[in-house]
């Protein structure tokens, strides 16, 4: 029942998405500055929260499709594929947002250039760290 404790804690996470999409609607649109933006952004995350949340207790539910959606995730082959491309979103991202900094300090938009390369820095940070935790335990 590992899997079905791992999908517990994916409707959770989506449950949170929904009340963080839910403070960042209700600050956009009755915050001191009102932002149709974080609005926007927030209903969004929220609406995929509780669509997401929905599908897996669906899935929970069902222990046919709990079995199948198991079994779909565990395939080597699926595994493979999702590894690779969040590898190649990761190298895109980055890749893509540098040159992005690029442009916008050669624009003279400092602020976003900084911003941006702030992003960049983070995620580099964060694949840092993933990466020595995931050495360690292996």
């Amino acid at each position: 029942m590992e899997f079905k404790s791992k999908t517990m804690t994916r409707i959770v996470i989506m449950l949170l998405y929904v009340v963080i999409g839910g403070v960042m609607w209700a600050v956009g649109t009755f915050g001191k500055n009102p932002n149709d933006t974080i609005s926007a952004m927030g209903m969004a995350m929220a609406v995929c929260g509780a669509i997401m949340a929905v599908r897996n207790i669906i899935v929970i539910r069902d222990p046919e499709k709990l079995q199948k959606r198991e079994t779909a995730e565990t395939d080597e082959r699926n595994v493979m594929l999702m590894e690779k491309a969040r590898s190649l979103s990761f190298a895109v991202y980055i890749t893509l947002a540098a040159i992005a900094v690029i442009v916008l300090f050669a624009l003279n938009f400092t602020t976003a250039g900084q911003i941006v390369a702030y992003t960049v820095c983070g995620l580099v940070v964060i694949y840092l760290i993933s990466y020595l935790i995931i050495k360690i335990r292996h």
